[in-house]
């Protein structure tokens, strides 16, 4: 067995790397002194300047607290956020009497077979136009053809649809009477002729309906008669 020997030597710090290193520590010492001293950060100017030793104290002190507290409401404001915290506020108003709602009721037809069935068909032979059966002349292509001619002529088309006083044959209000004049008519581009019950026109001194009206608590009661014999075939589904 060969004995092996072990040598630890120990080299003490020369002068020239106690220099350096205390050169480093003069010069970072220095910035970091020169910032506290020369920054707009209120307090710690006061800390570094004071000549007495109460005053670095006292503004130390302060310097600390008001530190604390600032990072205090910094977290508190970010853990705040990320709660995502939200405000609901519900208010009701409960007024009474309220006016009773406007009603528009419409005929599921636009037309009225026999009102629209002769204009029609004068309107088809004018044109010239041949057909094989009753399914092509009642298509809904020269339906509309028939229409757009009339709205281009500045013609009325309502006498082709079905009138609310020959449709409506009930009509109570707060279990009071009410007729087809207590309704405004207006055109519907899908039902054509449409009518609307407590309707408010701009240009009218008829005063819409309450609820309470009459001791009730807003009841309409309508009945019609819908004329569904009078459907013009193929155009209405």
């Amino acid at each position: 067995m060969s004995n092996i020997d072990h040598h630890l030597s120990i080299e003490a710090p020369n002068e020239s790397s106690m220099t350096k290193s205390g050169k480093k520590w003069h010069r970072r010492r220095s910035i970091i002194r020169d910032f506290a001293i020369n920054t707009t950060m209120h307090g710690l100017p006061k800390v570094l300047n004071s000549e007495h030793i109460y005053s670095r104290i006292f503004w130390a002190i302060s310097f600390a607290i008001f530190t604390v507290f600032m990072l205090y409401f910094i977290v508190r404001t970010i853990l705040t956020y990320l709660q995502y915290p939200t405000q609901t506020n519900v208010s009701a108003d409960i007024e009474w009497p309220q006016d009773f709602p406007a009603v528009s009721i419409c005929n599921v037809a636009s037309f009225r077979y026999d009102q629209f069935i002769g204009p029609f068909l004068n309107y088809t032979n004018a044109l010239n136009l041949t057909y094989e059966n009753i399914t092509d002349v009642l298509s809904p292509v020269r339906i509309r053809n028939f229409i757009q001619y009339k709205v281009n002529r500045h013609e009325s088309i309502t006498q082709y649809s079905f009138s609310l006083h020959s449709m409506l044959y009930q009509c109570l209000y707060n279990y009071m009477p009410c007729s087809s004049t207590d309704f405004i008519p207006f055109i519907s581009s899908v039902y054509g002729l449409c009518f609307t019950f407590n309707a408010k026109m701009k240009n009218s001194s008829v005063s819409v309906r309450y609820g309470n009206q009459y001791g009730g608590f807003g009841q309409l009661d309508l009945a019609f008669y819908v004329h569904s014999q009078q459907y013009v075939p193929y155009f209405v589904d």
